[in-house]
Order: C-alpha cells, then structure tokens, then sequence
C-alpha cells in the first residue's frame, strides 16, 4: 500500500489545490493496484538501480503530463515546477524509515519562515 503525505503552503488557490489533489489521487490509485504494486515491491530491493521504478512511476506520470520526475532542485530553479511529487521507498533493508525522514525534512519547508519557490509537496512512499 502506498503512503501519501501533503504538505501546502498558507494562502495557495482553493481552485489550483483542487486540481492539483485531483492529479495527486490518480497517482496514488495507479501504484496500488495489485499487478503494479507487486512490480514496485519486487523492485524495491537493495542494488536494484532507480530507474526500474521510475519507469513503473511515469507509465501514470507521462500520461498526466510530467515530462520528467523532478527533484527538490530542479523545482528550487525552475519557475514552472511549483507542484513537487517525491516518490520514496518507505524502507529498504539497508536504511531504516527513509519515508519518515523524507517527510519531516519536507515539512520543514511549508513553515513561511522557510518557504521555496514551490506551492506545495506530496511524498508518494512506496
């Protein structure tokens, strides 16, 4: 099963939120189906290289119009990347709780005091 957390910044558009739960929804549906979750599973193993999962994550992404999965950088320099989708393993058997430590870092920054130039955050945990 997936885990989804979200995080926005104060004063963010009801009608650009909206739209952006709407993507954030058929994004979580996709990798919890049976057949694509045991793919992601059996791929999220140690020594198996990203872009085995990557590739599962932009059959749904492309589709919706991501061009590329972005990171946290590319979206600091990028005007056009306010909407940050991270997908992380929730573990892996080398390192304990990736998922949780991802998500409190992010949390950090929808505090205003340290807002980037993105609207808002969903960590996909895989």
């Amino acid at each position: 099963m997936i885990k989804v957390s979200k995080y926005i910044k104060k004063k963010i558009k009801k009608s650009k939120l909206k739209e952006i739960f709407k993507i954030t929804n058929t994004i979580e549906d996709y990798p919890n189906q049976k057949e694509v979750n045991q793919r992601i599973q059996k791929s999220n193993v140690k020594g198996t290289d990203s872009q085995v999962i990557q590739n599962i994550i932009e059959e749904i992404a492309i589709p919706l119009g991501f061009m590329d999965l972005l990171d946290i950088y590319k979206c600091h320099i990028c005007e056009e990347a306010n909407h940050l989708f991270l997908f992380i393993s929730i573990e892996v058997r080398h390192t304990k709780n990736i998922y949780k430590s991802v998500c409190k870092k992010m949390e950090n920054f929808f505090y205003e005091e340290n807002y980037l130039n993105i609207d808002s955050a969903t960590v996909f945990g895989y």
